[in-house]
């Protein structure tokens, strides 16, 4: 099976029409260092107060935290050593917000205010799979070696292939191994407290419960758990 695109989609109306540079996020909280960088232009260190928006790429250093917040009040976390892309990011009236994200490495947590409604979008793509979100929290692992890991903490995440990579001809007839399968052969919904892992190659496993003690020895899965419990 070909390398896909993996995308993370929650609900969330059709985006107005923004500039460019409009501002839709602030860092809310940052530990160690960050930056931000847009197109081919210099990288500068984040701050909190600091605005992000769509276009942005956010890059984590070693054992830094970074925590951005949205204008509905969603929120996304990255951990050290991430990679994260604001590719869209629209938030106007709460029935207009639309957000897609590529996470190139890295962990990510994510939490929706609301519920995902019609045509409201919150999209975080990888490597490899797709996920669809319909109002939750949950974190998406992008590895080193290109597996990724959807585990759901609350709500409801349909997780799918996206479009398998171009390849040439010759190589489609000499590399054995399965057929290829269509997005809705596979496309599978991982509810509360259950994960799915999706392989380097995009093959997925099933959906499976994880214990409540699968965090215990997780320290970016402890913050955040106590981030969300902790009113701001």
């Amino acid at each position: 099976m070909k390398l896909a695109t993996v995308a993370l989609v929650a609900a969330l109306g059709a985006a107005p029409r923004l500039a460019a540079q409009t501002t839709t996020a602030q860092v809310s909280l940052l530990e160690g260092t960050a930056q931000r960088s847009r197109g081919a232009g210099p990288k500068t260190d984040l701050q909190v107060g600091a605005a992000v928006g769509q276009g942005d790429t956010l890059e984590t250093g070693q054992n830094a935290r970074l925590e951005i917040r949205f204008a509905d009040e969603s929120i996304l976390r990255l951990g050290s050593a991430a990679k994260l892309r604001l590719s869209e990011a629209h938030f106007g009236r709460r029935a207009q917000r639309k957000l897609s994200a590529r996470l190139f490495l890295g962990k990510l947590w994510a939490k929706v205010t609301s519920a995902i409604h019609g045509e409201q979008k919150f999209q975080v793509e990888t490597e490899n799979a797709v996920a669809g979100v319909r109002g939750t929290t949950f974190r998406v692992d992008a590895n080193q070696d290109k597996s990724v890991r959807v585990r759901v903490y609350d709500g409801q995440v349909a997780v799918a292939p996206g479009a398998p990579a171009a390849a040439p001809r010759a190589e489609r007839r000499e590399v054995p191994g399965p057929q290829e399968v269509t997005r809705d052969q596979w496309e599978k919904l991982v509810g509360r407290q259950m994960q799915i892992v999706i392989a380097a190659d995009g093959t997925p496993g099933d959906p499976e419960p994880f214990s409540p003690d699968a965090d215990q020895d997780d320290a970016f899965a402890r913050w955040n758990l106590q981030r969300d419990a902790t009113p701001k």
